[in-house]
């Protein structure tokens, strides 16, 4: 399981990804919200509480009883597939949110983790619907971006490792799951994992900026 970027292949079909897609475009505006730590438009479709938009202290969607959201609730596809092809390999399943980058606009270079989570399992589970794969990068030792390669639009990556995507002609739009999920012991993704397409290891910077950390979870933490 070391690993920064891993392919797999969970069975997800070319129709079931183009409804997943057209779901997306379907939800309303006033469903999403606009996350300025990643510098992105999110939805959120299932996790504790049910929730849309975005954090409230004191309010943890990562726990308590995990529903679909009112937009997760109107993407009939995406539920079949989080059921049948997602949350089997996860114990227990994680969030599942939609994030969507507009076109000529990148992420702002960040961790999906809090800083003490670093080199611990912080796996996150991505599938593209939308846009240029290989615009994903993670920052090495030495501050060069590695991207990843253009042909694999699903794939679990290391959530606690610096990273980012470039602009891009189109719109990226992508599931996401994450926490409570880290990537915990389980034999079906153990399995995705020994026969992934395709593995690399970055290396990990030395130091990291403040700016890359996300500030709801470093004013949490003081």
């Amino acid at each position: 399981m070391n690993f920064t970027f891993a392919a797999i292949d969970i069975g997800v079909t070319v129709e079931e990804k183009a409804q997943m897609l057209q779901e997306v475009k379907n939800v309303p505006d006033q469903m999403h919200h606009y996350n300025e730590f990643r510098g992105c438009r999110m939805i959120g479709i299932y996790n504790g509480g049910g929730r849309l938009g975005g954090r409230v202290p004191g309010i943890d969607t990562k726990e308590g009883k995990f529903e679909y959201t009112l937009a997760g609730k109107e993407c009939p596809t995406i539920q079949k597939v989080c059921e049948e092809k997602i949350f089997p390999f996860m114990n227990p399943a994680g969030r599942v949110t939609i994030l969507r980058t507009e076109p000529g606009c990148g992420l702002n270079i960040h961790l999906d983790s809090t800083l003490k989570e670093v080199r611990t399992r912080q796996h996150k589970f991505r599938l593209v619907l939308n846009g240029n794969i290989e615009k994903l990068f993670f920052m090495d030792s030495k501050g060069n971006r590695v991207y990843v390669p253009k042909h694999y639009d699903c794939y679990s990556m290391d959530g606690s490792h610096p990273h980012s995507i470039d602009p891009g002609k189109e719109e990226k739009i992508t599931l996401c799951v994450g926490a409570p999920w880290h990537g915990e012991d389980n034999e079906i993704y153990q399995h995705l994992i020994d026969d992934a397409l395709f593995k690399m290891k970055v290396s990990r910077p030395t130091d990291i900026p403040l700016e890359w950390l996300d500030p709801f979870f470093v004013v949490k933490k003081h």
